[in-house]
């Protein structure tokens, strides 16, 4: 009798347990029009403020179909057959329903199908993946390409994203060939278009070029099109020959002030996304909405009286939008990211490092253990409007950055964000738009010389400006700190 109701209560727990496990999101309406009001900083230029497309607009849009992906292999590395075994499976949508993810781990693997599709994937070449020539992608150590997948959306034809996916710029390959999904972009995107734009053989390839950057970083209140006309083929193709690996002339930014690419992970600690600060995150819902805005809604957005394009689409060609149900498990798929195995240890010289972090006052902005604040500090020149004093965490100190970013372009709040310094180590591209390659350049008094090189982005010899903090010390306390920083 003893052995039988042990048996029922044995029962009973593993019922619980699957109970206990079982996953009820609370999902958000993602773009209700009473949030998206909200969410963002005005930019310097108030009344140029985006308004974007009405939730009721919004929500018209058909739902996009997310398919499963696959691993695309460098040549020669791939199983065998497997270019074949790919033509043959039929398509595979991924459902983003209660009734097919019962667990948290469901939605989180269901978020990283939405991470590596592609709005605009292209067919492979006969022997499978096509390389975008000039581009060198990094490889991993199993010999995939990371930042690149194949699609199967009919039947015996297989596409590649063709750097279009969320994963294109947010992963990364650590140089023993580990894999870094939601890492920073770790190679040069930016001088393949140089060398189209240079070796156009078409007027019309040119123009395309020329207006791809237009809609990406025109800003008509701060320099007219009239000015930007007056730019040179060769003087553009000069500016993105410049961008270093992680560092791109995303959509907002430009070719004069681009930004360097953030890595992913830890980004549920952050009460701010972007360099500028302009997206408040305030919840998972915010994250949500973000992810709507980057996936091509800022392109439709009117500026006051200026659209970046009237034919763009929030999300490809195809003009359809993420359900709810998508965008809030590519939020948790993003929150779920940790970080690769940090190799540097916390010796003697990590620890006096930690010391001396600790007695510049380093932890004021960089605060443990988030190592930020979280908090805004202006850029110089901006004044602080008083109505925003109360609403956002906002510093009065100024570090002396570089405000072209901040200041003069279309993600421009006024304001720059204090960045994490988890992850240093695995990162590089450090200033707002990369001017310097390493925490080692960073903490280089000499990038404050006028005449200075930089070795990140640079248009020209010039002091890399601003956060001088760390500059004055003895080399073997800047080395000892560089140790400690490289251990976060």
């Amino acid at each position: 009798m003893r052995q039988k109701a042990l048996a029922v209560w044995t029962i009973l727990a593993q019922a619980g347990a699957v109970v206990a496990q079982t996953f009820y999101p609370d999902i958000p309406h993602a773009w209700n029009d009473r949030d998206v009001a909200k969410l963002e900083l005005p930019l310097v230029q108030r009344d140029r403020s985006p308004r974007y497309l009405t939730a009721e607009q919004y929500y018209a849009l058909k739902v996009r179909t997310i398919y499963r992906t696959y691993p695309v292999y460098a040549p020669g590395r791939a199983p065998a057959g497997y270019l074949d075994s790919l033509k043959a499976k039929e398509p595979e949508v991924v459902a983003f329903d209660a009734s097919a993810l019962r667990s948290k781990e469901d939605w989180i693997t269901a978020g990283e199908a939405i991470f590596d599709d592609s709005p605009f994937p292209i067919p492979t070449g006969p022997d499978g993946f096509r390389p975008t020539p000039g581009l060198s992608l990094p490889i991993t150590k199993d010999g995939i390409i990371l930042a690149e997948r194949y699609v199967i959306r009919q039947k015996g034809l297989v596409e590649q994203s063709n750097g279009t996916s969320c994963a294109a710029c947010h992963t990364r390959v650590l140089p023993d060939g580990t894999a870094v999904k939601g890492g920073q972009l770790d190679f040069a995107v930016y001088p393949v278009f140089a060398g189209s734009l240079r070796h156009a053989s078409a007027p019309e390839v040119a123009r395309g070029l020329r207006e791809f950057d237009w809609t990406a970083s025109g800003a008509p209140w701060l320099a007219p099109r009239a000015e930007f006309e007056k730019l040179t083929n060769d003087e553009l193709a000069r500016r993105w020959d410049a961008m270093p690996a992680g560092v791109l002339e995303r959509q907002g930014a430009s070719s004069a002030f681009p930004v360097r690419v953030p890595s992913l992970i830890g980004v549920a600690d952050l009460k701010y996304l972007d360099a500028t600060g302009m997206v408040r995150h305030r919840s998972i819902g915010d994250l949500m909405r973000y992810d709507i805005v980057n996936t091509g809604m800022d392109l439709t957005a009117h500026f006051g009286d200026f659209q970046p394009s009237s034919t763009a689409r929030p999300y490809g060609v195809d003009g359809t939008r993420f359900s709810d149900e998508q965008l809030y498990a590519l939020a948790l798929y993003l929150y779920s990211l940790k970080p690769p195995p940090n190799p540097n240890r916390f010796d003697d010289r990590a620890r006096r490092g930690q010391q001396i972090f600790q007695q510049q006052g380093c932890a004021a902005c960089h605060t443990p253990p988030l190592y930020t604040n979280n908090k805004l500090t202006p850029a110089p020149g901006f004044k602080i409007p008083e109505f925003l004093r109360g609403a956002d965490d906002i510093m009065d100190v100024s570090v002396g950055t570089d405000p072209g970013l901040a200041t003069r372009t279309r993600r421009g709040t006024g304001f720059y964000k204090v960045p994490s310094l988890r992850g240093v180590w695995y990162r590089n591209a450090f200033g707002h738009s990369g001017q310097a390659a390493s925490l080692e350049e960073w903490l280089d008094p000499a990038r404050l010389e006028v005449d200075y090189v930089p070795k990140g982005f640079h248009l020209g010899p010039g002091s890399i400006k601003g956060h001088e903090f760390g500059l004055r010390l003895v080399p073997d306390d800047r080395q000892a700190l560089i140790a400690f920083l490289k251990t976060l």
